[in-house]
């Protein structure tokens, strides 16, 4: 499939600390002010470096004097009594004040303080000041390195969020739990860009779900916290209760599996297992069970039923061709490496091969939910969609037989050379389709062939000349080399021509 890491670099929480105090020393450097009055101007305007160049060249004192980085004037207090000073050696704890003013108070206090204000600061990320609530000097790392540990991660911490909030056109964390790796995008912030993390996850860089082409954000975040906890409970109802004989409802059976009567909420009694009344039974219950009607396939309940059906299928397969891959990292490679010799190469071939795979069956899961949203008025475009994904399958399907094929002899004959072109050869022609196949339901305009075509065994595919690759009816080029489908076929014999 296309590329998509040329557009995005994966980033440890190391390398996102590195560009955040890059562009603080940078500040600090140009305007002569100390690395902690640096951090507090960035994260109070939001990581806004030209603006903060702006402010600090018009009138560099007073803008730090606005925001409580110099020296507040206190008559009660000596230059001798700002100084840290311990309380005593048992207790381990001892008095801070900021560079800025000489209110001093233990380090228990400053915890305490800084744990609730960091809190409810997140959203603005305005000034924290000193503990006393009628002095202005701002709190910043300086007076930081002062505390106890807790509280240096938990302000590293704010600091950083700051950093990748006001940053989040081009970096954001990976959402996947647990994940510390960052992603900055390399190109336009707005571009609907498939990211894979190296912890495995991937996602869409937009919307930060899971990765959903060739559904649209709008209507995965739809599908995601609506549509898929209806399609649930429909699908529950529909499992585990019947319809009540006089108003339809549906009514559950009680704790009981042995008391074959259930009352509906109409009133109206009936037997579970063939759905008639007490008084129809006439002492006689060796009633034969009687089939729930199916949902008309014309309805709404039809269609969440089926489609929740085929994305539990789906993401079922997933399942297994993530599970396949570990096997493939963990076991099937490391024998291959011992066996057959595996170069770098070879392994890198191995592995998108089974990458792929899952990549496939994440595009193959969402395009049940790109059916879903195709109206019944749009019937040929709904044929044309469950055709293309049809043939999507099956390319799948073909890739992974060979994958297994390669896999399996190759540990059996202990050679994997012989093998390796064919895989690299069904990785680049699986991914090419699968691009294909995803700009087609995306642009949405089938083109003009009768519906009925698609069920015509004999016109579904044609064979290119030039590469004899089996392409679908509805393609103009192939998709493999992309010679034309109306163009002649190439001489048998190259050579020959003068």
């Amino acid at each position: 499939m296309e590329a998509d890491g040329q557009k995005y670099s994966v980033l440890a929480k190391t390398d996102v600390r590195e560009k955040m105090m890059k562009e603080i020393e940078q500040i600090s450097e140009v305007f002569l002010v100390s690395k902690s009055d640096a951090t507090v101007i960035l994260i109070c305007l939001r990581w806004n470096s030209f603006k903060a160049s702006d402010l600090l060249g018009d009138n560099k004192e007073k803008f730090l004097a606005k925001l409580g980085l110099v020296r507040v004037f206190d008559s009660n207090s000596s230059s001798a009594d700002r100084e840290t000073t311990i309380l005593s050696a048992g207790d381990g704890d001892y008095l801070v004040s900021t560079p800025f003013c000489s209110h001093k108070f233990s380090t228990t206090c400053w915890s305490e303080y800084l744990s609730d204000a960091l809190e409810k600061n997140k959203e603005e990320r305005g000034l924290i000041s000193c503990l006393n609530q009628d002095c202005v000097a701002s709190v910043g790392p300086d007076t930081i390195e002062k505390l106890t540990e807790p509280v240096k991660v938990m302000y590293e911490n704010y600091a950083l969020e700051s950093f990748m909030e006001c940053h989040k056109a081009t970096i954001k964390w990976c959402p996947a739990l647990g994940c510390e790796y960052a992603i900055e995008l390399q190109e336009d912030g707005n571009e609907n860009v498939t990211v894979i993390c190296l912890c495995g996850h991937t996602f869409c860089w937009t919307c930060r779900l899971e990765s959903h082409r060739p559904v649209s954000c709008k209507k995965a975040s739809i599908w995601w916290t609506y549509l898929l906890d209806q399609s649930r409970s429909i699908s529950w109802i529909h499992a585990n209760t019947k319809p009540c004989p006089n108003c339809k409802s549906p009514v559950q059976q009680n704790g009981d599996p042995d008391y074959r009567l259930i009352t509906c909420i109409c009133s109206n009694s009936f037997c579970w297992i063939c759905l008639r009344t007490e008084e129809e039974h006439n002492g006689n219950w060796n009633c034969a069970p009687v089939a729930v009607p199916a949902a008309d396939p014309s309805t709404a309940e039809f269609s969440h039923i089926l489609h929740l059906n085929l994305w539990e299928g789906g993401h079922e397969a997933l399942e297994k061709a993530k599970s396949k891959l570990r096997a493939l990292e963990e076991k099937i490679i490391p024998k291959l490496v011992e066996n057959c010799g595996l170069s770098e190469l070879d392994i890198r071939t191995v592995r998108e091969a089974g990458m792929l795979s899952v990549q496939c069956r994440q595009v193959l899961k969402w395009s049940c939910v790109f059916d879903y949203f195709i109206t019944e008025y749009e019937s040929t475009k709904k044929q044309y969609t469950k055709h293309l994904i049809g043939q999507a399958i099956a390319m799948l399907c073909k890739h992974e037989g060979k994958l297994d094929e390669s896999m399996s002899r190759a540990l059996s004959g202990g050679d994997f050379t012989f093998f390796k072109h064919m895989l690299e050869t069904s990785t680049t022609c699986t991914g090419n389709y699968f691009d294909g196949f995803i700009k087609d339901l995306e642009d949405g305009k089938p083109p003009e062939v009768k519906a009925d075509a698609y069920e015509d065994g004999q016109s579904s595919h044609w064979f290119c000349d030039r590469c004899t690759f089996e392409n679908s009816c509805v393609d103009k080029q192939c998709k493999m080399c992309f010679f034309p489908l109306d163009s002649s076929p190439p001489p048998e014999d190259l050579g020959k021509l003068e």
